[in-house]
């Protein structure tokens, strides 16, 4: 890829030394004063005597979380230091007038000081936090005005969360809080060590999300310890000499993620959405909502994931100190399309003519078909009295393997998928698994990805067990329990119940494009010891290697070769239904060859008054199809597999293909003149399909 970002070099080694250092150095100084009062205010004011109740308290100190980075070294996650203003519990019960001084001092309700001083997930024996990234004024006049104060108030300094290109990757990186009340109980006898004991208290910081959430025993660091001699009545005495071990950062996380490819998608899926609310569904009459969108950038040789881009999306930042009531239900709120909802791999999608590399590879593999049988697609297909349709009634004429898969011809597809119900399903020549069924499932399809982030789907592959599954359970609802010639058909080319996250479906098409290895989706590259970041001489405490989860039997050489030939064609081919997106917006194909399929997945919902979405206008019956795109490239020695899927956006081609081309752009480097739109033109005026 020739548009990286430099790896860190021996000055920016020092920069997060360095870093480490003044955010070790600040907690020093905050324990000097926390020492300081206790022992020279706290413990001057009582005898120092020994008595039958006396006991010892260990205080807990928290510690910096370890940083993360991208795969070349830029900082996504750091620690900068915050002034905080903290109260002591005791200064508040001897002078409850402090109340009213903070609050003018502050610019807060007392109400709000009073709230803060009483939380009960702070000891009695820390300082409580009150007001949190204060500012330089805030704290000199709190440092002014010490003697009004009293020495129970005082200005700290404590790391927090810094994200440097705010909401960026917020989906990956997830966001820490307090640890929540059955988290607590869950953790609370996980052991730092002998020396230091539970490595989580009441008010500890927790990941909650993304890989702050899955690598949160490496990000956590060591908590800092100390002890207090205390009387019967809970009284400080004194610090245990020798008794203090200060906090231990936790480690680094280097994530596969290229920073550049990440901001790319992300830009992608922002320009594909606003350019789909512009176009008019035809269906309706009504403007493509397009709420929500995803795009998968992942590397077929490893497994490697270069971004994951979800849109909406949030903002880590919001969660640092708690989050607001009202942005916790903004961000929960239908009407904003659930912004804290990873949609790469989060959700499942009708993957339309996505699918139809399950369907062929099945059909070549079981001698279903040759890939260059002529079959004459003449627009619909029957079977069991039904009449299926191919997209817009498009007759295509004779067509071979290549042809169908290049020009999206539902005809044919719809035929393999009606032989192999009567082969199969009808209980004839064939035995053991449904085919399509069989080699989706070994493509990664309908089964956890095993990706290393939280909240994944499974997706849903239908067969006959889920069909009498449904029926058992909701009658109602699924009043037919048989499977039935129909349920194959639609399968076959990706409609009906099968569900795939975009995490899914970039799988699929990077096992085809490396010759049948399915690996598990790789989001980290290493854990590294603190400040660092993989320098030469750092400490590496874990590497993950690229897994394989499956071997796929590709076809004969000559099957596979043809496949991969009309996948080419989707965007090189004047009749290919992404040739508008690639070859006719001038994308440099000669160099860079595509591989590709559109997918154009029909959404039908029923949305009355009384039970519509949220800021949606009531109709009937509304139609607004899922815009899916897959592809991979260079399609002869696959480096990239990118895949995007836009709800409620039209045809495959006109939203989810050209933001597909837009992020290539940025893979290889290519220059893209501001203000161009890689072909977005509405769908191919060549074929008249966009599925």
């Amino acid at each position: 890829m020739s548009t990286t970002t430099p790896a860190a070099g021996p000055g920016s080694t020092r920069l997060r030394a360095t870093a480490i250092l003044v955010v070790v150095v600040c907690l020093f100084a905050t324990l000097l004063g926390r020492l300081w009062y206790l022992q020279g205010i706290e413990a001057g004011s009582l005898p120092v005597r020994q008595l039958a109740g006396q006991g010892i308290l260990k205080v807990y100190i928290p510690a910096p979380r370890g940083e993360i980075f991208d795969r070349n070294g830029a900082l996504l996650v750091g620690n900068r230091i915050e002034q905080v203003v903290t109260v002591e519990r005791d200064a508040l019960l001897s002078d409850p007038s402090l109340v009213g001084r903070l609050s003018a001092l502050l610019g807060m309700p007392p109400g709000q000081v009073t709230a803060a001083v009483d939380n009960p997930q702070y000891t009695p024996y820390q300082p409580v936090p009150v007001a949190e990234g204060i500012s330089s004024a805030v704290a000199l006049a709190v440092q002014e005005n010490q003697a009004l104060l009293g020495s129970g108030v005082s200005v700290q300094a404590e790391p927090v969360p810094y994200y440097p290109h705010g909401p960026l990757a917020a989906n990956i990186l997830g966001y820490v809080s307090q640890i929540t009340g059955s988290e607590y109980d869950q953790l609370k006898n996980v052991s730092c060590g002998a020396a230091v004991g539970p490595c989580y208290q009441a008010n500890s910081q927790y990941g909650q999300a993304g890989v702050e959430n899955t690598f949160e025993n490496y990000l956590r660091g060591t908590p800092g310890v100390e002890e207090l001699q205390v009387d019967s009545q809970g009284h400080v005495l004194g610090v245990v000499p020798g008794s203090y071990r200060p906090p231990v950062p936790g480690d680094d996380l280097v994530l596969s993620i290229d920073l550049q490819d990440q901001e790319a998608a992300e830009t992608a899926l922002a320009h594909g959405m606003a350019y789909a609310r512009t176009q008019v569904d035809p269906a309706s009459g009504h403007l493509y909502r397009a709420p929500a969108a995803s795009m998968v950038v992942e590397d077929p040789r490893n497994g490697q994931i270069l971004a994951l881009a979800t849109n909406p999306d949030y903002n880590p930042k919001d969660f640092i100190g708690g989050i607001s009531y009202a942005k916790w239900d903004a961000y929960n709120n239908p009407v904003n399309h659930y912004p804290l909802l990873d949609r790469a791999i989060s959700t499942g999608y009708a993957p339309g003519s996505t699918w139809k590399l399950i369907t062929a590879t099945a059909s070549l593999r079981y001698g279903l078909r040759s890939p260059y049988t002529i079959y004459n697609d003449t627009g619909t297909y029957t079977i069991g009295g039904q009449v299926f349709h191919d997209n817009d009634n498009v007759a295509l004429g004779p067509v071979d393997l290549q042809q169908a898969i290049a020009e999206s011809s539902d005809t044919y597809f719809y035929s393999l998928g009606g032989q192999f119900y009567l082969q199969y399903d009808a209980g004839k020549n064939m035995t053991g698994p449904d085919p399509l069924q069989s080699v989706a499932m070994q493509y990664g399809l309908g089964d956890y990805s095993g990706i290393a982030l939280p909240g994944e789907s499974p997706g849903l592959v239908p067969s006959a067990q889920v069909v009498a599954k449904e029926h058992a359970q909701y009658p109602k609802a699924y009043p037919d329990g048989t499977w039935e010639p129909g349920f194959e058909v639609q399968e076959a080319i990706g409609q009906g119940q099968d569900l795939v996250t975009p995490l899914q479906l970039a799988d699929a098409y990077a096992t085809f494009a490396n010759g049948g290895t399915l690996y598990v989706p790789q989001v980290a590259l290493k854990v590294t010891s603190p400040g660092t970041n993989g320098a030469p001489g750092t400490k590496v405490i874990k590497n993950f290697a690229p897994q394989v989860k499956n071997h796929v039997t590709m076809p004969s050489a000559p099957d596979r070769a043809a496949m991969l030939q009309g996948f080419v064609g989707v965007t090189s081919s004047p009749q290919g239904t992404a040739y508008g997106a690639f070859a006719g917006a001038g994308f440099p194909l000669s160099r860079y060859p595509v591989g590709a399929k559109t997918g154009t997945a029909e959404v039908d919902v029923l949305c009355t008054t009384a039970k519509c979405p949220a800021g949606y206008v009531p109709w009937p019956q509304y139609k607004q199809d899922t815009s899916v795109f897959t592809s991979f490239a260079p399609a002869y020695h696959p480096r990239f597999v990118v895949d995007a899927v836009f709800e409620q956006s039209g045809y495959g081609a006109s939203v989810a293909a050209p933001a597909v081309a837009q992020e290539y752009q940025t893979l290889f480097g290519l220059n893209h003149p501001a203000g161009a739109t890689s072909g977005r033109g509405g769908p191919s005026t060549t074929s008249g399909r966009g599925h």
